[in-house]
């Protein structure tokens, strides 16, 4: 009897641990590197789209006659009420309008700044115009990137500053010239990257955690997998295809032969399968047997394999398109967008409404009131895909025909909402209250498809704030 050297199962184990460790950490420093420059990415480009759309609502001579004269006028005082609800509402720390001095005294006065909502419960009021800010706000060297963000007119200046109290603030801004090339201040909106930070750090612990889990949870069912299926039998079934090899010389009544189990140890399992088969020719009935019940179990697992993917897609509720086939169709419109062969709109929807459903009438007519407002969707869009891309939240991406019929499409699907609310015969949950936005691909200015769902998400959170002023 020979020692194996070399089993299977602790072989294969140690290499699979090996593998599990240096995946997880790879894991988790991609996913925080991805995660980090996504987030850095989307917040400024957030900040850019903010400051795109207050430059444009600015008159800059009006803005240049208000700080000649120190007298806020009457569109001054809209551009301050503007600033103001935008803060909140975009969740910005700091939005602003300052006018830096290039005296190497750190000096900055204010031409208009948003005053928060927190700030205003705490009894703070707006500044006013040509207001010097107090000299600890900025020193000299912090206020060189502010000045040189002066001569930079047709583009966004990033600026990162680190203070101990604050920690660091990105601004990102942008210089405001009146019709006769007065610079008459500086655009810029700030963001605390503390909250990035904390996002980025909760995230890498929780993915940790998660795969170092699901690696435990794998590893178990691997080795387990291992052992009863591979490890396990090879050895069973080399000693009884030893025994039967010897017992069956000579002898043409298989099915009288039985097969023991002597404690036999080779070198490798493999090697010594190996040499028993040549010896089992004359039951190669039986293999076959074996290889077409192996094949149905192929069969049964590759069934399963289709049943979980098709779970993966869809949305379990409201069989519409699933949030992975989401982002799997923004990556085919990104690379479409490479080609130059995109043409597409999208259309998102925020479902209103049901939570009162569900406190009124309980979660299962809530989840009536979804589905109803989902297929209320997919009437009007019959041959676009429907995706659920959150509790409330759907998008429709318009292609082909569609992208042709996009603004009657639009008009149809406002129809219908205000079609289902007025009918008196629909139970509640049926009488579906939705806002929509709708926007569409501009060949030569989105570089990618989330550009394009950002200024959706734009439109349909002002078309949802309209709604929410006129209720009110």
């Amino acid at each position: 009897m020979l020692n194996c050297k070399k089993p299977i199962g602790r072989t294969v184990m140690l290499f699979g641990s090996i593998g599990l460790v240096l995946l997880c950490i790879l894991m988790s420093v991609q996913s925080a590197t991805i995660l980090n420059r996504a987030l850095n990415m989307r917040y400024t480009s957030h900040m850019e789209n903010v400051l795109a759309y207050v430059e444009h609502n600015i008159d800059r001579d009006d803005l240049q006659e208000c700080l000649r004269t120190q007298v806020p006028s009457e569109k001054y005082n809209e551009l301050q009420k503007q600033l103001n609800l935008m803060v909140d509402d975009y969740e910005l720390t700091y939005l602003y309008i300052m006018l830096p001095m290039d005296d190497g005294l750190g000096t900055v006065y204010n031409v208009c700044s948003a005053t928060s909502e927190a700030e205003r419960a705490m009894g703070e009021t707006d500044y006013p115009i040509m207001y010097k800010l107090p000299d600890e706000y900025y020193t000299q060297q912090q206020l060189v990137p502010y000045l040189n963000a002066k001569s930079v007119r047709d583009a966004y200046s990033v600026i990162n500053v680190s203070s101990d109290e604050y920690g660091t603030t990105r601004t990102v801004c942008k210089p405001l010239f009146a019709s006769d090339g007065t610079f008459v201040g500086l655009l810029c909106a700030d963001l605390n990257l503390g909250e990035l930070k904390n996002s980025v750090n909760v995230y890498i612990r929780a993915s940790i955690a998660l795969i170092v889990l699901a690696s435990l949870v794998f590893a178990f069912l691997c080795g387990h997998w291992i052992y009863k299926n591979i490890t396990a039998p090879l050895r069973l079934l080399e000693e009884r295809t030893r025994e039967f090899a010897e017992n069956s010389r000579g002898k043409r009544d298989l099915s009288a032969l039985t097969f023991n189990t002597p404690d036999i140890q080779t070198e490798n399992e493999i090697q010594s399968l190996s040499d028993a088969i040549t010896q089992m020719s004359e039951d190669m009935k039986h293999y076959v047997e074996d290889i077409l019940a192996a094949e149905k179990r192929a069969e049964s697992a590759e069934s399963e394999i289709v049943d979980i993917s098709r779970i993966a897609y869809e949305d379990s509720l409201t069989r519409a398109k699933s949030k992975v086939a989401y982002d799997e169709k923004k990556i085919e419109l990104d690379k479409m967008i490479e080609e130059k062969t995109a043409e597409f709109a999208v259309v998102m929807v925020n479902l209103l409404d049901s939570k009162r459903i569900d406190d009124i009438y309980g979660t299962e007519a809530g989840q009536k009131y979804i589905i109803s407002g989902c297929d209320l969707i997919r009437s009007v869009f019959p041959y676009s895909l429907v995706y659920r891309t959150g509790d409330n939240d759907f998008v429709v991406i318009l292609e082909g025909e569609a992208y042709a019929e996009r603004d009657e499409l639009f008009n149809d699907l406002k129809q219908a909402f205000h079609e289902a609310q007025e009918n008196p015969q629909h139970e509640p949950w049926n009488r579906c209250a939705g806002v929509a936005g709708m926007t569409e691909f501009i060949k030569d200015a989105d570089e990618n498809s989330s550009q394009v769902f950002r200024r959706c998400e734009m439109i349909l959170f002002r078309n949802k704030r309209i709604i929410s002023q006129s209720a009110n």
